[in-house]
Formats: C-alpha cells, structure tokens, sequence
C-alpha cells in the first residue's frame, strides 16, 4: 500500500460492490473517500463537505449521472471539480452526452482499478 495523497474523492455508484470496489481501492492508496449510492444523496454530500475528485455512474436512481454533473457544474463549489464518468453504456452518444454535461473523463465498465488509478493522479 501506497500513501498517494490524502485527497478527498466521492464515488457515486448504485451497485453495492462496483462502489465497494473503487471506495476500498482508492482509500488503501491513502486518499479519503466518501460513497453515496444515489444522486440526491451525493448532491447532499457536496453540500457539506469539498471533494478534490467525484466519481459519477451514468444510470443512478431517481436523478441519473447527466443530471447530477450538471447540477454539480451548476454549483460553485463544484463547478470545476474533476468528474470521472463511468458507464457501461460506452457508445459514442453516451460518451459526449457525459462530456457535455460536464464530464473530464470517462471510463467504461468495468472500470480498470489501474486505469482509474492513473486518471485520479492525473486529475488532481
């Protein structure tokens, strides 16, 4: 185990061990990682605590991820944090409907722990 940085990244996923994953992943290289499962549980999160990175699944329940990064890019506090789609749903359409919603990268599913890896070093 490495001691990258002591960053604070939220990941929101819907599925229970995709989001296990990448929160046991992410925090054994030493960042702070906070999940939420949903998009309005996640907007609520932003509200109280400042993230250096957010992790944003496409298909959410009630708000999907579009929705959410533009809320996110809505808000000051937000409005220029590193955004890191996932979907499994990688067809072109998907990828610029990210994009333009306010997404900086975009990973497919299932998400490549050594590629994630490389794009939260970059991002921050």
């Amino acid at each position: 185990m490495t001691n990258e940085t002591q960053g604070h990244i939220l990941v929101i996923e819907d599925d229970w061990n995709s989001r296990l994953l990448m929160v046991d992943f992410l925090s054994a290289r030493g960042w702070r990682v906070s999940s939420a499962e949903d998009g309005l549980t996640a907007i609520d999160l932003v509200e109280k605590e400042k993230y250096d990175i957010i992790i944003l699944d496409l298909r959410l329940p009630g708000q999907n991820g579009l929705v959410v990064a533009r809320q996110l890019r809505s808000r000051a506090e937000t409005a220029n944090t590193p955004i890191i789609v996932t979907s499994a749903f990688v067809d072109q359409a998907n990828k610029m409907k990210a994009y333009q919603a306010g997404a900086n990268y975009f990973l497919s599913k299932p998400v490549d722990l050594t590629e994630l890896l490389f794009i939260v070093r970059n991002a921050l």
